[in-house]
């Protein structure tokens, strides 16, 4: 079940890609991304940026290294800090 929900997050992942445009023409400009990400098109960066996190985000998921990422991060946090 966990590939038919990556496939689904790297279908969505790739729609945040190719129309970053639409998206930006109909909710408009976010000004932290502009400044933060340059001045023109800041905002259609961030909007690829985040569909290639999904992408990349799910593919980890796929392959297993995700759980092995999050346990090497949060895996003190279940063991009471010993």
């Amino acid at each position: 079940m966990k590939y038919f929900y990556a496939f689904l997050v790297i279908i969505f992942g790739f729609l945040l890609v190719r129309y970053s445009n639409w998206l930006v023409n109909n909710f408009g400009y976010i000004d932290s991304a502009e400044h933060y990400l340059g001045t023109y098109g800041g905002t259609r960066l961030m909007w690829k940026l985040i569909g290639v996190l999904f992408i990349v985000g799910a593919l980890l998921v796929i392959s297993g290294i995700m759980n092995n990422i999050l346990i090497s991060i949060f895996g003190r946090l279940g063991t009471g800090g010993i």
